[in-house]
This record gives structure tokens, sequence and C-alpha cells, in this order.
């Protein structure tokens, strides 16, 4: 496994990501409860769609770490 600048930017986009997901489905949420409006809680689909991203980009950032390449 080697750690090159391209693995460590990964992860901290990963990182990013899993942030704001998990921020947009906790405030989704909780305009979900507080709200009667249709589509209060649409900030939480979001954020679960971020949060599948950051999944899949820790995943890709991993893979890129793995396999051994030309460096």
């Amino acid at each position: 496994m080697h750690w090159d600048a391209g693995v460590l930017a990964g992860l901290l986009i990963g990182v990013v990501w899993l942030v704001a997901g998990t921020t947009l489905v906790v405030l989704g949420r909780h305009r979900r409860r507080v709200s009667r409006a249709d589509g209060a809680g649409n900030m939480a689909v979001i954020g679960f769609f971020l949060l599948a991203v950051a999944g899949l980009t820790w995943i890709a950032t991993l893979l890129l770490a793995l396999v051994p390449g030309s460096s």
C-alpha cells in the first residue's frame, strides 16, 4: 500500500463528503420533524446521496492505494 498525494487527497475529499452528507441528513430530518410543509425533509435525501458518494470515494481511493502502479 502506498500513500502518495493522490491517496491522501482522496481520503480528505471523502471526509468532506462524509461531513457534508451527515450534516444534511441531520438538518433534513430536523426540518421534517418541525415543519408540516411538503418536501421539508428533502435535504436528508441529498445527505444520503452525499454519504454514498463519500463511500464510493473511499473505495476508489483505497483501490488506488492497493493496486500496484508505475510509481
